[in-house]
């Protein structure tokens, strides 16, 4: 019984890192973009809505919270990340813990 509760235990600290890893590389990848230009070009590429990639784009609020923002959430998924060459921490721990 005790294996099965810090296996939970395990498995949600595992699913903070994850979830913080993935806002850290958003913020990273929004920190390279310097200029508003280049955010708002890139998140117009990325298929974001026009007047969403104009307000991410142009806010003036710090990088960590302008990554929690729709737009760069729409742009930058889980998955984009991890097509891009980004390791996916979760489903490598479910893999290895499985039959646990």
């Amino acid at each position: 019984m005790e294996n099965i509760l810090i296996h939970g235990q395990i498995s949600g600290q595992m699913n903070r890192n994850h979830i913080r890893l993935y806002h850290r590389t958003r913020m990273c990848i929004w920190k390279q973009w310097k200029k508003t230009r280049t955010k708002v070009k890139n998140l117009l590429k990325m298929g974001v809505p026009e007047e969403l990639a104009y307000q991410a784009g142009r806010s003036r609020r710090g990088y960590w919270f302008t990554t929690q923002t729709v737009a760069v959430n729409m742009a930058m998924t889980n998955e984009r990340l991890i097509r891009s060459g980004f390791y996916d921490l979760a489903k490598a721990y479910q893999s290895v813990h499985e039959n646990c």
